[in-house]
């Protein structure tokens, strides 16, 4: 059951915040203000949820608030929430990583795409290179970029995070690579590389990593992407896919710098 106004007034929603469902708005949320949902948050709220008048929603905006909010009419066409409290929440890394990630087919760049948003990441910029397997020319950018937005926000309503990591258009990977800016941490992960993790003793808060495609990038790529400042790192001594890859990268600097406990 969702929360009933009956443990508002006796202050006890903390314990039961676990119940509330969460949904993303873009607005600037204030207490004893009211609005009406997305026709988005309205399909979920009633379809998937089915919700009911005076039933409670936590809310996220990418502030490091959430806000608490109450079903105060619901219909076929209008569901409007009036706010009532808000509580700042900040879960994000002490790190911020941004992924540039080699573009694969779609099941695998999204899989990549929520994961990498559930652990932490703060920027992901898809890169054509040599050997990716996705044609640029048939390439249509503003849908995929519609369709990693809506991974990002669900990722990040399952997840808790309430800022919602960004999201660039796609660009060739040395291009990117001359974009990092100087103080950045600079890793492409290799597997020919003898470097680990482990041995990385400099640290900054920016962290920018290269995953590379299936087949691997091509050698002028690795020469090209050393002369631009990056460290080459291996994972281990076991050829992974490029999802597997990511997602291992990714805990591995967490454990490293980030916030992960083991």
């Amino acid at each position: 059951m969702f929360i009933k106004n009956v443990f508002l007034k006796n202050n006890n929603i903390k314990n039961y915040k676990k119940n509330i469902p969460r949904i993303y708005m873009k607005e600037k949320l204030k207490i004893n203000e009211t609005y009406f949902l997305s026709k988005d948050n309205m399909h979920y709220i009633q379809s998937v949820l089915r919700m009911k008048m005076q039933d409670i929603i936590e809310i996220f905006n990418d502030t490091n608030y959430i806000f608490f909010g109450k079903i105060i009419f619901l219909s076929v066409q209008i569901i409007k929430i009036k706010i009532f409290r808000n509580e700042l929440r900040n879960i994000e890394s002490p790190i911020n990583i941004h992924l540039g990630q080699i573009i694969s087919k779609n099941e695998k760049i999204d899989f990549i795409i929520q994961k990498s948003i559930e652990m932490g990441v703060n920027i992901i910029t898809p890169l054509f290179s040599e050997y990716c397997n996705v044609q640029k020319k048939f390439f249509n950018v503003s849908h995929k970029i519609q369709r990693w937005n809506k991974i990002i926000i669900s990722a990040c309503q399952q997840c808790n995070r309430n800022i919602i990591p960004k999201i660039q258009n796609p660009k060739d990977i040395l291009a990117w690579c001359q974009d990092a800016q100087e103080n950045d941490m600079k890793i492409v992960f290799h597997p020919e590389s003898h470097l680990t993790i482990n041995q990385l003793n400099k640290f900054t808060k920016n962290i920018r990593i290269i995953i590379g495609p299936e087949g691997g990038l091509s050698k002028h790529e690795i020469k090209k992407i050393i002369e631009y400042g990056f460290t080459s790192i291996k994972l281990g001594p076991r050829i992974l896919r490029t999802e597997t890859a990511a997602i291992a990268a990714i805990t591995a600097l967490q454990i490293k710098f980030g916030d992960f406990i083991i």
